[in-house]
């Protein structure tokens, strides 16, 4: 039996680099700074919000007039929070290996992870951009927040609809073309 070929090098594959680096500067930010503190703080049962995430919380609010987090948010903001917390935080932890080893899942996945990000954080932004109490300055601010989560959201999705063998679906066979060691 012929032993697998072994994959490429991360620094060869420049999309999945661009992803790894991505999601190791993502992870820090969602379990340590302003993004998942600043999201999950009315989400968590008190005991688990602390003085600091309140702290980050109230600066981000000061600093961004961003009513999402300065007002009650709406419901869906709120299913957009947990969807971070419960898929996002998971996937990008799983994401930094499986980059690095060319885990052959890894295209679903980011093809999943780019559907929720790009849609939830357009939402957010038309949503946004709707505000009439806020100054355009406030919502370009507000917009240099979530806008690289639409493009990096639509990224994968571009890459899906050009190179994707829409073939498997109709025969159940997939004739490789985001196969091992072709990197998303």
């Amino acid at each position: 039996m012929p032993s697998p070929t072994p994959s490429p090098s991360i620094w060869s594959r420049k999309r999945d680099l661009v992803y790894l680096i991505f999601f190791v500067i993502h992870i820090p930010t969602i379990f340590t700074n302003c993004k998942a503190v600043v999201d999950a703080v009315p989400l968590l049962p008190t005991a688990l919000q602390t003085d600091l995430a309140h702290q980050i919380r109230a600066f981000y609010v000061s600093s961004y007039n961003d009513k999402f987090f300065a007002e009650p948010p709406p419901p869906w903001f709120t299913a957009f929070i947990a969807m971070e917390l419960f898929y996002h935080a998971p996937l990008s932890l799983w994401a930094i290996p499986a980059l690095i080893r060319d885990n052959a899942m890894v295209p679903v996945h980011l093809l999943a992870f780019g559907v929720q990000a790009f849609v939830t954080s357009l939402a957010c932004l038309v949503q946004v951009w709707s505000w009439e109490d806020r100054t355009v300055a406030q919502k370009r601010s507000i917009t240099m927040l979530y806008g690289p989560y639409v493009a990096l959201g639509w990224y994968p999705i571009l890459l899906c609809l050009c190179f994707w063998d829409f073939g498997w679906a109709l025969t159940g066979v997939s004739r490789g073309v985001y196969g091992a060691g072709y990197g998303l």
